[in-house]
């Protein structure tokens, strides 16, 4: 007979880790699978920020002070800057909005995904080296095939969460994917050297949108989301020289970079990604695989870990005696779009915005003259509370 669970979790990144955390400890009743196609967390192409909400998500799951010992260095203001100006936020309260934190961490991924992956295992069975290969319906469960480090393994699931990423498996072979026509690439990597402060930064220059998150010891994180024309130089140009390129070409970064010695650049596949749903008969998206929209304040990752949170919460009420229909997850899917559906919506305009370099550039300038507006729009990136 075949091993069955509850539920499988595709993808320990924060997503998977978090909601097989969080709904664990809820339902310690549930046998869950936790799939990690890699044999151990490494370095991804990642902004590697986590602003204050996704502080208090850690916190509430019982997990921040296990971040902070990992080497995370604590950042309390995030600054915007343009050609015609720039503005700093401290995290703080601003109209009735409250941070759950007075402050976002900047922290290497393979220590965060270590950390969510080890509190994770400690409730449920963590497969580390194993990808889902296919999955059937069979009556009222799911038969799953996997490829595990010592070959192939056939097991049966009342549900299915993708918690795989932006190329989501799950996602595809689900039928939820939904084709998106725009293309936006990105290059991340690490560097020392480069003059940096205690706070997150965007900047906005000629080649695209640069991010600067602060590691620790001296390190950075470098991000650049390319421009639409200047992404045709990605098959012209080696990365490391398309980075430098657009750093020394960044007015606010002038003088920074002079002495900044960089680790191997990595690029990223198209960034865009939509779904259908995040629903259907006994399968559940969370993380990048139920949309990703490429953020332009560097939340990321917090709304993976938001999806995450009220995902778990969801799956907590639901009966897993048989395979929960669509008409039972749709709690999770109403939860999902009030949490992380109205941002993707915004991201949209942002990047109608961003596509418009001018347009962008007296935006952040009318941020910088009204305090308050610039508060509200980091308050709305960084998931301020009421």
């Amino acid at each position: 007979m075949m091993d069955h669970y509850d539920i499988i979790i595709c993808g320990a990144g924060p997503a998977g880790s978090l909601t097989a955390h969080g709904l664990a400890r809820k339902r310690p009743d549930l046998r869950i699978l936790l799939l990690d196609a890699e044999s151990a967390p490494r370095h991804r192409p990642c902004g590697e920020y986590l602003s204050p909400g996704a502080v208090g998500i850690l916190a509430r799951a019982g997990l921040e002070q296990a971040v902070l010992a990992s080497g995370a260095a604590p950042l309390p203001g995030t600054l915007l800057s343009g050609a015609r100006g720039s503005i700093t936020i401290t995290h703080g309260r601003v109209m009735g909005l409250q941070p759950d934190r007075p402050f976002g961490l900047g922290i290497r991924r393979e220590r965060l995904d270590r950390v969510l992956q080890d509190a994770a295992a400690q409730q449920v069975e963590l497969l580390r080296g194993s990808r889902l290969l296919h999955f059937n319906r069979d009556g009222a469960q799911w038969k799953v095939r996997l490829s595990c480090p010592h070959g192939e393994r056939d097991i049966t699931a009342c549900l299915l969460v993708g918690a795989d990423g932006r190329q989501s498996v799950v996602r595809r072979r689900s039928g939820l994917d939904r084709p998106v026509r725009r293309k936006r690439f990105a290059l991340v990597c690490r560097a020392h050297g480069f003059v940096h402060r205690s706070r997150v930064e965007m900047h906005l220059g000629p080649m695209g949108q640069i991010g600067v998150c602060p590691l620790g010891d001296g390190e950075v994180n470098l991000n650049l989301l390319l421009a639409g024309p200047t992404a045709a130089l990605l098959r012209q140009r080696p990365l490391a020289s398309l980075m430098r390129a657009a750093l020394a070409s960044t007015p606010s970064l002038a003088g920074r970079v002079d002495a900044m010695r960089l680790s191997p650049v990595l690029a990223t596949g198209s960034l865009p990604q939509r779904s259908r749903a995040v629903i259907a008969d006994g399968i559940c998206l969370v993380g990048d695989a139920g949309g990703f929209c490429d953020p332009f304040s560097g939340e990321g990752m917090t709304l993976a870990m938001g999806g995450a949170e009220v995902l778990a919460e969801q799956l907590a009420e639901v009966d897993f005696h048989t395979r929960p229909s669509a008409a039972a997850l749709a709690g999770y899917a109403s939860a999902h779009a009030a949490r992380v559906g109205r941002r993707h919506r915004l991201g949209g305009l942002l990047h109608h915005i961003l596509d418009r370099r001018h347009l962008a550039d007296r935006c952040v300038a009318g941020l910088g003259i009204s305090r308050t507006l610039g508060h509200l729009f980091i308050a709305g990136a960084a998931a301020y509370r009421r």
